[in-house]
């Protein structure tokens, strides 16, 4: 089977950007909802494309080949007792007052191959385990044959007192798995029992969608890196760089954190420029300023709109670079950019690999704890705590982050006009399984 290997690029070092333009912010489209916008992104990024896979990196992957058997499991007809190979037909009629003697000729060896087949009317010896001749369709157990000792002490011959049945004390060849029967079908996630299976029957390695690359930036003049120290009142922690790398590793991408970027257009499009030659897609939390739409539209082309949800806002996303790779970026602040992350940027990853964009999703309905606010005009996703009793809004204040994301489990997912009492029913995104 042919495989594809994947596109490699060419790590040169970037050419020197040119002067960039004046500051130009794109015209907005029309709004689009939630709906729309996702389904808009998911039409601009195509699936990787596949290649042959090792099974060692193969987990966690998605197939884009069907697999059969390329062998039989047992790969031979076995005893299942120690006893006598036979052919059920030449013990027909075989009784106490009517024994059949059978001569015996040469025993295989556990394992090993049979040289030559059970001809009728004779018997072998088998033990648990070892192959039984080509021609025998049963095996009768030692203690029910009496042996017939020949000249010197040699067993010359076997007699048999009972019937034997088709396929008696044999485990057939191909009983667990016959060639050509199938394993697995384009579009399975491997687990690693699935590995397992593929070993077994020979197969050194398949044809999956690589693990997406991706690459994960904070812009923020007040943000320092966690470990550093604080050195003014209006600096804070990065803490949605960590969260996002995190998220996009869990979903199984291979993520190349870069930590915090300045907003300036210049120093923007040097480090995008560099990135490209490892990403398949860009997560840039950062607020829609006019560096960063001069800088994401002199790399290539940007769509800017409005979209119906909460937090709201202007949505950027852009593709960039000579092979068009797609940076999406997530609003600031860490509840705000998880929550995109779960509702934009996690189906991505998924396309990109080869799964379900939606298919991580798990939607419950659960009664509210809480009187939920009407909004006539955005969809909301408030985060919330999902138990037995229901789903619990978290009262939320302006600095929120981590330590209230920490204790959540869930969204809240309201649809615009959409108004709830306490104990009416509302649809939760459940975001731990």
């Amino acid at each position: 089977m042919a495989f594809f290997g994947r596109s490699k690029r060419t790590e040169a070092a970037p050419e020197p950007a040119p002067a960039l333009p004046e500051p130009v912010r794109p015209e907005r489209v029309h709004q689009r909802t939630v709906a729309e916008h996702r389904d808009y992104l998911l039409g601009a990024v195509p699936s990787l494309r596949p290649f042959g896979v090792g099974l060692m990196e193969v987990s966690g992957l998605t197939l884009c080949e069907s697999l059969s058997a390329d062998l039989d499991l047992p790969m031979y007809t076995a005893a299942l007792v120690d006893g006598w190979a036979v052919r059920a037909s030449n013990l027909v009629g075989a009784g106490p007052d009517h024994p059949i003697a059978l001569p015996v000729i040469g025993a295989p060896e556990l394992g090993g191959s049979l040289s030559a087949a059970l001809a009728p009317g004779t018997t072998m010896r088998v033990s648990f385990g070892s192959p039984v001749p080509e021609g025998a369709d049963a095996v009768v157990p030692g203690n029910l044959a009496q042996e017939i000792a020949g000249p010197g002490g040699a067993v010359d011959g076997v007699r048999f007192t009972s019937e034997a049945a088709f396929h008696q004390n044999l485990y057939p060849q191909g009983e667990r798995i016959a060639d050509g029967d199938p394993l697995l079908y384009a579009g399975t996630v491997v687990t690693p029992r699935m590995v397992s299976m593929l070993a077994e029957v020979g197969h050194d390695k398949v044809l999956a969608r690589p693990r997406p690359r991706v690459v994960v930036a904070t812009i923020g003049e007040e943000l320092v890196d966690p470990g550093l120290p604080l050195t003014r009142l209006s600096q804070v922690y990065d803490s949605t760089t960590v969260l996002i790398a995190a998220a996009a590793r869990a979903e199984g991408a291979q993520v190349f954190p870069i930590g915090i970027l300045q907003d300036d257009p210049a120093r923007l499009r040097s480090v995008l420029n560099e990135q490209l030659v490892r990403a398949d897609l860009i997560l840039l939390v950062a607020q829609s300023s006019d560096g960063l739409v001069q800088a994401l539209s002199g790399l290539g082309t940007l769509d800017t709109v409005e979209v119906g949800m909460w937090p709201n806002g202007p949505r950027l996303f852009a593709k960039i670079g000579p092979e068009n790779v797609p940076v999406l970026v997530l609003p600031e602040g860490a509840i705000q950019a998880y929550i995109a992350y779960e509702v934009f940027a996690r189906p991505l990853i998924r396309q990109l690999g080869g799964a379900d964009p939606l298919g991580a999703i798990k939607s419950v309905q659960a009664p509210s704890l809480k009187v939920l606010p009407l909004d006539p005009d955005h969809m909301q996703f408030i985060l919330a705590i999902h138990s037995e009793a229901g789903a619990d809004a978290l009262n939320l204040q302006a600095d929120a982050g981590g330590l209230e994301l920490a204790s959540a489990n869930a969204l809240i997912v309201m649809e615009p006009g959409q108004q709830a009492q306490v104990g009416d029913p509302v649809t939760c995104w459940l975001l731990d399984g």
